[in-house]
């Protein structure tokens, strides 16, 4: 008896020690879908990708003072703070959550220096349900893109993670340094408040789509590596456009809290 041949991986990375194999073209931007179990109340799981785990820093850290969603035409901005409890804590918390997952997990670390992403890592290496890491790098120059890249290499795959907006040198230096991959973040903005305060934080919505489709198209010309990209994905067609233009990978985000069914879905099609 003939075996039907299992389809080709959308993405696989490898550090030489550890792999990732994305069967399907669909992340969630990390921050979306919660820690894990809480995901599943909204978004099936078994749609995506890989998970994203909520950005991860090394100490704790307490929600930013509210107003933390404002919202502009065709935009919303997030001044979150990236609340978590810490690295140590959240692997204790939820890595028998993220072995149960149907998919692979990706740890969104929040990046400080380069002691403090090696810290880190070292603290993953042992951790079976993490598949690979995201470099939450910041808005940061090549020097310390790289920096901090190298500081994190180890037997776990890295995915690079730059806001929109971040010069094409940068990633391009990231992965000289090391990352496997480059994802593609929100991109910061600032908003004012009903009594006139700015707030600033990152911005999504379908404002931030065509920003996101130039930058991808701009980094498949140059850099060696896939592409995650995400920004404004709120239908298949916006999906499509990315695939196209060489995202290896869509990075869902405001659609995951409204109508995730209209892109996860469908299914859009290789280059």
């Amino acid at each position: 008896m003939i075996e039907a041949s299992r389809p080709a991986p959308i993405l696989e990375l490898t550090s030489g020690k550890r792999d990732i194999v994305l069967q399907r073209p669909w992340v969630n931007a990390p921050g979306f879908l919660g820690f894990a179990g809480e995901a599943r109340e909204c978004v099936d799981i078994e749609r995506l990708g890989a998970f994203v785990t909520p950005p991860l820093s090394l100490l704790p850290r307490t929600p930013a003072r509210p107003p933390r969603l404002l919202a502009a035409e065709g935009s919303f901005l997030l001044h979150t703070g990236h609340p978590n409890p810490g690295l140590p804590a959240a692997l204790r918390e939820h890595r028998r959550a993220w072995s149960d997952l149907p998919v692979p997990v990706i740890a969104h670390l929040l990046l400080q220096t380069p002691d403090e992403a090696a810290a880190m890592a070292a603290q993953i290496e042992g951790v079976e349900a993490i598949a690979a890491l995201e470099l939450g790098l910041g808005e940061v120059g090549a020097s310390q893109a790289a920096a901090l890249v190298r500081a994190c290499a180890g037997e776990v795959p890295l995915i690079a993670y730059l806001p929109l907006g971040t010069p094409v040198e940068v990633f391009a230096a990231a992965a000289e340094a090391g990352a496997q991959a480059v994802s593609i973040g929100a991109p910061r903005g600032a908003l004012p408040t009903p009594s006139g305060a700015l707030v600033r934080g990152r911005q999504y919505g379908p404002a931030v789509f065509p920003l996101a489709l130039q930058a991808v198209l701009q980094l498949a010309e140059t850099l060696p590596v896939p592409i995650l990209a995400g920004g404004g994905v709120y239908g298949p067609a916006q999906a499509q456009a990315l695939r196209q233009a060489g995202a290896a990978v869509v990075v869902l985000d405001g659609v995951l809290w409204t109508e995730p069914e209209r892109v996860l879905g469908s299914e859009p099609a290789g280059d």
